[in-house]
């Protein structure tokens, strides 16, 4: 359990109050629910231990090469790669996407207003880099404002009353609703929570096979292990990482914002 550990530590730690209300980190319970789900054979996994340690064929080498020649311990890195898969699946699937609060969109309103503020003109006031125009529709009725000095005045009033909200501020409680995560997505995490694990674990990099000049790439890795357990049925994932460099350039400042429904 120690990569599942660590590796659950760093995504799903617990959140505990000090004496002061200020919140801090402690080991995640995460580990715990994986091996009470393992146990009773509850795990979201749609692959095999035989199909995981398959030797390469056509040239084309395997998962378990590529794990050996980055001398990883294989049997600790299965019960990794089941609780990352378990751990994916209950935060893109059949999951509970975490909408804005109203707090952060009056925020993202105020944003879009002053980004668009060109100068200040002392005789027509607010110049505005393009015209903007906000609009509030109810069945049967619409209002628009298109001035930029009532906008700009909007925005003002937002600031300033958005600067004294409490923590326990409805303004600050957001709604819920249930999805299924795009499964370059599903992918996306399954390769941030890998590169995770060789970031905690910097030995396993950059090796190479006795007798062999194939660098071993840990997003080949995980591009194949994306494949193996069926995360995509693209087999190029199998083949090479052009796929995977894809995803990650693709989600590389993008987090997912959902409640996991398995591991909390």
């Amino acid at each position: 359990m120690e990569y599942v550990i660590n590796v659950a530590n760093e995504f799903a730690p617990d959140i505990v109050l000090d004496e002061n209300g200020t919140p801090y980190k402690v080991e995640s319970q995460a580990p715990l629910i994986f091996k009470r789900r393992y146990n009773n054979g509850k795990l979201n996994v749609y692959f095999r231990y035989e199909d995981y340690i398959k030797a390469s064929s056509n040239n084309n080498e395997s998962i378990i090469d590529i794990i050996s020649a980055l001398e990883i311990d294989p049997e600790k890195f299965w019960y990794l790669l089941l609780f990352i898969s378990d751990y994916v699946s209950g935060s893109t699937l059949n999951t509970l996407q975490c909408n804005a609060t109203p707090k952060q969109e009056i925020e993202r309103l105020i944003d879009f207003i002053e980004q668009n503020k060109k100068s200040v003109n002392s005789f027509k006031g607010v110049i505005p880099k393009q015209e903007m125009k906000l609009t509030l529709h109810i069945k049967g009725r619409t209002l628009n404002i298109s001035n930029p000095n009532t906008l700009s005045a909007i925005a003002n009033f937002c600031k300033q009353a958005l600067s004294v909200v409490e923590k326990d501020s409805l303004l600050n409680v957001g709604t819920t609703t249930e999805s299924d995560l795009a499964d370059t997505k599903q992918i996306g995490l399954f390769t941030e929570m890998f590169r995770c694990f060789f970031n905690l674990y910097p030995q396993f990099t950059a090796k190479r096979k006795a007798g062999n000049n194939t660098t071993k790439s840990t997003l080949r890795l995980i591009s194949k292990l994306a494949y193996l357990t069926k995360l995509t049925t693209n087999a190029d994932y199998d083949l090479d990482d052009e796929n995977l460099k894809g995803i990650i350039k693709l989600y590389r400042k993008q987090k997912t914002d959902t409640i996991n429904t398995i591991y909390g």
